[in-house]
């Protein structure tokens, strides 16, 4: 989301800062935009006047732009919010009533001066904005690593022989002649039949 500030009022803005951040520079601010939730996405910095030397060192993705002499940055803010081609995802620092009126009249998100300060303190006394750190060693219960252990030691058993991978037990046919049984009626008729065929011969 685009951040749009204006640098000089928000770093005139006192008792906010704790006393190991106090009295930062545009470099200092920079870099606590860059720790905060507003680290990935555009900022520009306006500030009154000229630069009085190079500004080099912002964080990638950071600008900074002066109004000149013949200007206050107020009026360079008012034309970026009316130049912008989505106000309503581009956020406005600034305790200026001027400014904050332009951009709630376009649907901009607006934060004090001092709001967006306390937003960046609280942003960098957290422990990580990024994914939480991996641990280094995770305690298992033991009998855990035992069952672990053991499947790794585990030798697979052979595959069984296809002719063995079959029904559990083959269906006897109906009709199916047995050693302790006597012997099905038709077969009887035609031994029968062949005997009186071979006595006619």
């Amino acid at each position: 989301m685009p951040l749009l500030v204006d640098a000089w009022n928000v770093l005139h803005q006192t008792g906010v800062l704790p006393p190991d951040m106090a009295g930062v520079g545009l470099k200092g601010l920079g870099r606590l935009i860059q720790g905060s939730r507003w680290g990935s996405g555009r900022v520009l910095l306006v500030c009154d006047g000229t630069p009085k030397g190079p500004h080099a060192g912002l964080p990638s993705g950071m600008h900074v732009a002066f109004s000149g002499p013949d200007r206050e940055a107020d009026d360079l803010i008012e034309a970026q919010i009316s130049a912008s081609t989505a106000p309503r995802l581009l956020t406005v620092v600034s305790s200026d009533r001027r400014i904050k009126a332009a951009a709630r009249k376009r649907g901009c998100k607006v934060l004090t001066s001092s709001a967006f300060l306390e937003r960046l303190v609280l942003d960098a006394e957290r422990p990580s904005l990024t994914a939480p750190k991996r641990p280094d060693k995770v305690d298992l219960p033991k009998d855990m690593i035992e069952e672990a252990k053991a499947m790794v030691n585990r030798v697979p058993e052979p595959a069984p022989e296809p002719d063995a991978v079959a029904s559990p037990k083959k269906r006897q046919p109906k009709h199916a002649p047995s050693d302790d049984g006597p012997l099905p009626q038709s077969v009887i008729d035609e031994a029968r039949r062949i005997m009186e065929d071979g006595q006619e011969r």
